[in-house]
């Protein structure tokens, strides 16, 4: 009997993917040891924005799929971030193409940081079981400093000699996002780029940026016809910081609501909760807690989402998809 094609694909295909988890989990561990610049803003509901950080999540969703984000970071602190997310994507009908588009606003004292993106993915079969998507992410990136909201002990003392500076930069990401019908497993960089961010005569540079990086990986078990239950993990690697793992537990019932909690050690611990409002609109709300030495200077994190699904009986919802 002539063996199925599949005996001699999964074997080595099976090896492939080690090959490529071995060199994603090496990669890390080197970056992590040559890091110097500012964090990308990271939440915790990171599973409902995908976009943001993997061009590669593009029409990832069973149709049209929107998301808006606005989140209260370290409540109660002066100058904490205050940052909001929206992006849209959805799969071209009868097509491996994925389209979408990302905008965060991120605001911390000084700096006022945004970013608008055009993101694009391609889609293949690997085998019965497996897809991959490869992804591409361009824009613009604009960081705004304004000293004059910094409490000076002496403003008459210009040392400055600029008031407030803006500077404007492209951004070129890439990923890709493996996945069957259970788990998935992706990896990027949303900005390829350094940047470099000059005063206004461009004399100096008075900070840099260069690439972060993403691991994200989740399994979705069935516990009944109602029930699905997934744990998720984001992982990243900044220049200038430690590696940070966020880990989280997603809970759907009926595709209607949603429950979960996540954990990022030494950082912070939280919850969150989800319903589906209308039949195609869905809200939530998730607080996180500071479990370190800064829970004694702020109130911790609030974050509230609303999303938005059209659904494409032609797509194909992608495991990375929870909610």
């Amino acid at each position: 009997m002539t063996p199925k094609k599949d005996s001699y694909i999964l074997p080595i295909m099976n090896n492939f993917f080690k090959n490529i988890l071995h060199l994603v989990i090496v990669s890390i561990t080197l970056l992590s040891n040559s890091v110097w610049s500012q964090n990308d803003p990271k939440l915790s509901i990171f599973n409902y924005n995908p976009l943001q950080y993997n061009p590669a999540f593009a029409g990832s969703a069973d149709g049209f799929y929107i998301i808006g984000i606005h989140s209260t970071q370290w409540y109660g602190f002066e100058g904490a971030p205050n940052t909001q997310y929206l992006s849209a994507h959805t799969k071209l009908p009868e097509s491996k193409t994925g389209l979408g588009v990302s905008f965060y606003n991120d605001t911390a004292g000084p700096v006022r940081e945004y970013n608008i993106d055009g993101n694009y993915a391609h889609y293949l079969d690997l085998n019965n079981n497996y897809k991959l998507a490869l992804g591409l992410k361009a824009g613009l990136h604009s960081n705004i400093l304004d000293i004059n909201l910094l409490k000076r002990q002496h403003p008459e003392e210009d040392i400055y000699g600029y008031d407030k500076t803006q500077n404007l930069t492209p951004v070129l990401g890439v990923g890709f996002n493996l996945y069957n019908e259970k788990f998935y497993i992706g990896v990027s960089t949303p900005n390829l780029l350094t940047t470099k961010y000059y005063n206004p005569s461009f004399a100096y540079v008075y900070a840099k940026r260069k690439g972060y990086y993403y691991l994200t990986t989740g399994y979705k078990l069935t516990l009944d016809h109602e029930f699905t239950l997934t744990p998720a993990i984001l992982t990243r690697v900044t220049e200038g910081a430690p590696i940070s793992v966020m880990s989280s537990l997603n809970l759907n019932w009926r595709e209607k609501y949603l429950g979960g909690i996540n954990f990022e050690y030494n950082s912070s611990i939280g919850a969150f909760f989800g319903v589906k409002v209308l039949e195609n609109l869905k809200a939530g709300y998730a607080y996180d807690y500071s479990i370190n030495n800064f829970s004694n200077y702020n109130n911790g994190i609030h974050t509230f989402f609303l999303s938005y699904t059209l659904e494409n009986n032609n797509s194909e919802k992608c495991s990375c998809h929870i909610y």
